[in-house]
């Protein structure tokens, strides 16, 4: 059994609630890291980092750490690996501070847990057509890097590839570079007023080589990749170099989760944010409820769904919203999408195809 303590960095880059998000800025250039717990006390009470500095539309860089800090959970030094992916999925977090008696011990991250996938057999063995999230989200090399910002924002994405005119993958765009080039002046800093006080900045001004693997690719390949590149994402892509899905950190963890022994199915909702509390209750009852449909084929029990909803604003003021998702099974992933203007029923047709998709197996339990 791998534990968090056995891939856990220990040396770690901290801040206290006092410091100013200039400082947080400076320490995560200076040292490479995209994560920083902040200690309050000596106690752990917070993360910082480039995501969420990049969610703020308007943000002062001396702010003080302790009015935009996230709070998150803790794991502990023994625990399982594929735990610590499961509780990353759960919260959308992408880092955890690993703590004991209330004290700061290190930071496990994404990182560190897909860089430990070699040592999980039935992980590595896999292809990469066997993980990847098809349809892949792609940005032009030659958007203004405003517009691509905006996508990726919207998208709750961290990683983008980039295309050329003709479709090929020619790079790929990182979160934290763009937070760098945003908020690497003093003062008060809006995303609009940098553009409109600076020629226009291109994607492939700051985009950087891309990773790419092929589709029958071992796992442990695109692994040794992400390790040598610092690379959160590898592309997928045909002979031409046209991309056919991703691989990211979030997919590594979920087929590491999907070997743990925890029985329940794990919903991941992300992109839109509703503020009626009771849309998520009828999304989640609508999820379940195809669930419960789709365990009844052999082998097909889902363990993990994802879905992503995106928002479209219409002539009129009328909204349609486009749902991406993807199921990950006992045997199989799939992945689909759907639209409507009424978000429980893009839900609803969304997994409705989980469903034909699966009955096509024709074997019930």
């Amino acid at each position: 059994m791998v534990t968090v303590g056995d891939i856990m960095t220990k040396n770690v880059i901290t801040l206290s609630t006092e410091d100013l998000v200039s400082t947080a800025i400076s320490k995560m250039s200076d040292h490479r890291v995209h994560h920083i717990p902040v200690l309050e006390n000596g106690k752990y009470v917070g993360m910082i980092d480039y995501n969420l500095l990049f969610k703020r539309s308007s943000l002062s860089v001396t702010t003080k750490i302790r009015t935009i800090m996230e709070k998150t959970p803790s794991v502990s030094p023994g625990l399982d690996v594929s735990e610590a992916a499961r509780i990353m999925i759960d919260t959308g977090q992408r880092a955890l501070p690993v703590a004991e008696r209330g004290k700061l011990k290190g930071i496990v991250t994404s990182t560190d847990i897909v860089h430990s996938v070699n040592s999980i057999s039935q992980v590595a063995e896999l292809t990469a057509s066997d993980i990847m999230s098809g349809d892949p989200i792609t940005v032009k090399e030659d958007d203004e890097l405003d517009e691509a910002a905006k996508k990726m924002k919207d998208l709750d994405e961290i990683t983008i590839p980039v295309t050329d005119k003709n479709g090929k993958v020619t790079g790929m765009i990182n979160i934290n570079d763009i937070s760098r080039l945003l908020l690497k002046e003093g003062g008060r800093m809006h995303q609009g007023q940098y553009y409109r006080n600076r020629s226009k900045p291109l994607v492939k001004d700051v985009m950087v080589p891309a990773l790419t693997i092929m589709p029958d690719a071992k796992i442990s390949s695109c692994m040794e990749g992400m390790i040598k590149s610092d690379a959160r994402v590898c592309t997928v892509v045909d002979k031409n170099s046209i991309p056919q899905g991703i691989i990211s950190h979030s997919d590594i963890m979920q087929e590491i989760v999907k070997g743990s022994s925890v029985e329940s199915v794990l919903v991941n909702l992300s992109g839109v944010r509703f503020d009626d509390p009771e849309i998520y209750e009828n999304i989640y009852s609508i999820i379940q409820k195809s669930v419960k449909t789709i365990a009844r084929f052999r082998r097909m029990k889902p363990l993990l769904v994802n879905i992503h909803i995106e928002e479209y604003k219409q002539q009129g003021g009328e909204q349609k919203y486009s749902v991406r998702g993807k199921m990950i099974t006992e045997s199989k992933t799939l992945f689909t999408r759907a639209w409507d203007w009424n978000i429980f029923k893009a839900v609803k047709d969304l997994m409705t195809q989980f469903e034909n998709m699966t009955e096509k197996t024709k074997i019930r339990r």
